[in-house]
């Protein structure tokens, strides 16, 4: 028995041993010497592995993240922060052979199939901090008046008077391309990110690359977001902040009236109001559930 686990532990170590040298030598290979998907598997591990385990790993990134940027102080700075890494982070993991450019690329939204969104009180405090910035007074007023209009609408599909089938998105400028393109919300990135690994794949050069569609959907990417979202909730509940997710609409028009909403919400206060169940939430372009 002695000479078997002796035998054993020679021949683990000698693989031990092997895998080591092989990947001492691939890393110190000069890049040119390395295709992507070694470069990636050097940098970039856990988004190769799938299905719960990918889920998993995403919460437990987006939760750390969170934690983070929560640590000490709180500011109205640190919604815009932790909502800003934590999506760089989702896109990163989606499309793990992406680069910085190609991140960067804008994907146009559908025309139709956008559904609710929903939200985060970081997300939607990071979009308006994003339109204040970047938008016209008329272009904030614009994008305001059609998210008041549309959460009207909502709530009177909710009470059973009408339909939301072609509501248009308060957030969709010129060419169905968002105009809060860089701080958009979590739940639209899968299908994005889509469009984007669609562009890499063809080497599209134009700056808009891919018109997704609504039916259009990926297992991978979804899994990313929804392990992202339970780590930010999870992260957001522990800190004793709202951890609720909204509706797009409502929750914007809240925002984007409230000038001093993410240092109200830093302060712990409640700024939205009538959180989603869980159930009626449908990620952009899907119709999927949350």
């Amino acid at each position: 028995m002695s000479v078997l686990v002796i035998s054993l532990a020679v021949v683990f170590l000698f693989y031990g041993l092997l895998m080591a040298v092989s990947i001492g030598i691939i890393w110190c290979l000069p890049k040119s010497f390395l295709s992507e998907p070694a470069k990636a598997i050097l940098t970039w591990l856990p988004p190769f592995v799938r299905g719960d385990a990918l889920r998993d790993w995403a919460a437990t990134v987006g939760e750390q993240s969170v934690q983070r940027h929560l640590a000490g102080q709180r500011t109205g700075e640190s919604a815009i922060r932790l909502a800003t890494e934590v999506e760089e982070i989702a896109m990163q993991a989606m499309v793990p052979l992406a680069g910085p450019a190609e991140l960067e690329r804008v994907v146009a939204c559908p025309e139709t199939g956008q559904g609710l969104v929903g939200v985060t009180a970081p997300e939607v405090l990071t979009i308006a901090a994003y339109i204040r910035k970047n938008k016209s007074p008329a272009e904030q007023k614009r994008i305001h008046n059609l998210a008041v209009e549309n959460a009207r609408i909502i709530a009177s599909t909710a009470r059973g008077d009408g339909g939301t089938k072609s509501l248009p998105c308060a957030l969709q400028g010129h060419g169905h391309v968002c105009c809060a393109y860089a701080a958009r919300p979590l739940h639209c990135r899968p299908l994005h990110a889509i469009g984007v690994a669609k562009a890499l794949a063809s080497c599209a050069g134009s700056a808009v690359d891919y018109r997704v569609e609504a039916q259009d959907t990926n297992a991978h990417e979804q899994t990313v977001a929804q392990g992202i979202e339970i780590g930010m909730t999870r992260a957001l509940k522990s800190a004793g902040l709202d951890a609720s997710l909204y509706e797009l609409n409502s929750a914007l028009a809240t925002a984007l009236a409230t000038p001093d909403a993410a240092e109200r919400w830093a302060r712990g206060e409640s700024v939205f109001h009538d959180p989603l169940p869980a159930i009626t939430v449908r990620r952009a372009g899907s119709d999927e559930t949350a």
